[in-house]
């Protein structure tokens, strides 16, 4: 949409007034409700929205980030390596590096528009992530090494790989270092036999469950039971 606009007014003031109004035309609850839940409709969906996510979450009330840096820092040394799965923009990774994390933190996400702006995010002036890699989750990445990391994390993303939940576990069980951890957000709806039977499968034990809570409260479109989330810590078995 930039190319587009600054194609025709190039980069004169006029340009520059219309991006703006442009990018709020962008309507997020709308393709939110539409987007298909597979990789191509998430790619194109968060591609999309990428320039103006965080406002849009913001003003919806999105606190998971913030509570999933917090439970993380329960399980895992500050130092530790994190890989953030489905890192979008890069509000997770940042909430953790303002929950004092400093270790290795390598953001993964579908959406290309979106990793560029995780990897622009800065921290007390330092990069939020140290590596980012743009990639279907619910495909092994090949690109990463095996027992790489002392936990992963995975906010608001795991609906969108609910027919992947044996190559999601197997990929994560695979990263994790013995004994790393894994901590999600996950929608009642989707926490299916098939759900469970995977972390079994995989060798995960839940060491932390919570009741039900908000997601996106200030989105009129997520009232009711059927949009609350779950926060889950599972332990990786030997």
């Amino acid at each position: 949409l930039e190319e587009i606009l600054r194609s025709h007014f190039g980069s004169s003031a006029s340009a520059t007034k219309l991006l703006p109004t442009a990018m709020a035309a962008f309507d997020a609850r709308e393709a939110l409700a539409t987007a298909p839940k597979n990789a191509e409709g998430a790619t194109k969906l968060y591609d999309d929205w990428a320039a103006s996510y965080d406002d849009t979450l913001i003003s919806w009330g999105y606190e998971a980030p913030k509570v999933t840096a917090e439970m993380l820092t329960k399980y895992i040394p500050l130092d530790g390596a994190i890989a953030d799965f489905g890192c979008g923009t890069g509000m997770s990774g940042t909430e953790m590096r303002n929950a004092g994390f400093t270790g290795e933190l390598v953001g993964f996400d579908i959406s290309g528009e979106s990793l560029k702006l995780a990897s622009e995010k800065l921290v007390n002036d330092k990069p939020v992530y140290t590596g980012t890699v743009q990639g279907d989750l619910s495909k092994p990445l090949d690109t990463t090494k095996d027992a790489t990391f002392q936990a992963v994390a995975c906010v608001g993303t795991l609906s969108y790989l609910h027919e992947s939940y044996q190559t999601v576990f197997a990929e994560w069980r695979r990263v994790l270092k013995e004994g790393g951890v894994c901590i999600f957000t996950h929608k009642g709806a989707r926490q299916t036999e098939d759900f469970f039977k995977a972390m079994a499968d995989h060798k995960f034990e839940v060491v932390e469950k919570t009741d039900p809570m908000p997601y996106l409260p200030k989105n009129p479109d997520y009232v009711g039971p059927d949009h609350l989330i779950t926060y889950f810590v599972l332990k990786r078995g030997a």
